[in-house]
Order: structure tokens, then C-alpha cells, then sequence
């Protein structure tokens, strides 16, 4: 098993869709981590905040990423974080602790707000556009120092996948 592979981002930046198509290309195992949790808890992610809170989210969301970075198995995951899993420095703790490669989908913020604007997100729906713009500020920095990779997402996934693997490594692309 390679190192794990870990999209990040704001929300709305691509990573389950960029993350999907990696994994099917690399031939391996992608997990969504918001998925994983509202499979696990048999509840959706608002449901999780307005009934038990962020802090319980994000506890949740630590023990989760933990958990799916540590199972054994003969597939290296893709996995794609949440806009915020990464903010938790015993996240970005475990990256470390198993290796992780990085990748970080850099989308225009307007792009992203177009995605979400409309969405059932706890933060969306709690925040005006301009308190969105702030966070997806305070978080760039923080991706940005986090990743071994930062791509920008602004045409098709198809493309930005075929980026992610020559970096990753060079001459698997002719194979693929």
C-alpha cells in the first residue's frame, strides 16, 4: 500500500468529485469523510450540528480520519476532507503520522460560493458571503501549509486528476 492520498479545500472546491475520479484512475479505494461520517452516525452532516453540536462534529470528525487512514488493506485511499478537518491541528497531526500526500484544490472563492451558495451547510447557512470569504481566506493559508501539492480546480476534473498522478508520480500517467 502507497501513501495515502488526501484532497483538501473550501468548500465547494471539487475535492469528492476530483477525489472519485483519482481513486477509479489509480485504481483504488476513495473515501469521502463527510460520507464516511453520516454512514457511520445514520445522520446527515447538518443534522449532526444542529443536534449535537460542532464540537461533537469535530471530535467525530477526528476519530473518523484517524480511523480511515490507519485500516489496513491492499488499496492506498483517496481520501477527501471536509473544508474544515484540516483547521484541527491533531488532524493535520495524523497526515503527518501516516505519510499522507497531500493535495490541495485551490478554486476561486467566487466558484465556490456559486457551488454552495444554494446548500444545506451548517456554515453557508449560518454566515453571509463576506463571513465565507473570510474563512475561505484563513483557511487558503492554512492548506497552503499543509500540502505537498496545490493545484488549482477551474477546469475539468478530468484534467486536475491527470495533474494529481504526474506529480504524484511521473511515469504512471503513461500507464493509465
Amino acid at each position: 500500500m502507497g501513501k495515502p492520498i488526501v484532497i483538501c479545500g473550501f468548500m465547494g472546491s471539487g475535492k469528492t468529485t476530483v477525489g472519485r475520479l483519482l481513486a477509479k484512475r489509480l485504481l483504488d479505494k476513495f473515501i469521502d469523510l463527510d460520507e464516511e461520517i453520516e454512514q457511520t452516525q445514520k445522520m446527515s452532516i447538518p443534522n449532526i450540528f444542529k443536534e449535537k453540536g460542532e464540537e461533537y462534529f469535530r471530535a467525530l470528525e477526528h476519530v473518523t480520519l484517524q480511523n480511515v487512514l490507519r485500516s489496513p488493506g491492499p488499496f492506498t485511499p483517496v481520501v477527501a476532507v471536509g473544508g474544515g478537518t484540516l483547521m484541527d491541528p491533531d488532524n493535520a497531526a495524523l497526515l503527518k503520522e501516516y505519510e499522507c500526500y497531500v493535495v490541495y484544490l485551490s478554486t476561486d472563492f467566487d466558484i465556490c460560493y456559486e457551488r454552495i451558495k444554494s446548500s444545506n451547510r451548517p456554515l453557508v447557512m449560518q454566515n453571509t458571503r463576506e463571513q465565507l470569504r473570510a474563512l475561505y481566506d484563513q483557511r487558503h493559508e492554512v492548506y497552503a501549509g499543509l500540502c505537498n501539492t496545490q493545484l488549482y480546480n477551474h477546469g475539468a476534473p478530468e484534467r486536475t486528476v491527470t495533474n494529481i498522478i504526474s506529480l504524484i508520480n511521473p511515469l504512471s500517467i503513461q500507464k493509465l
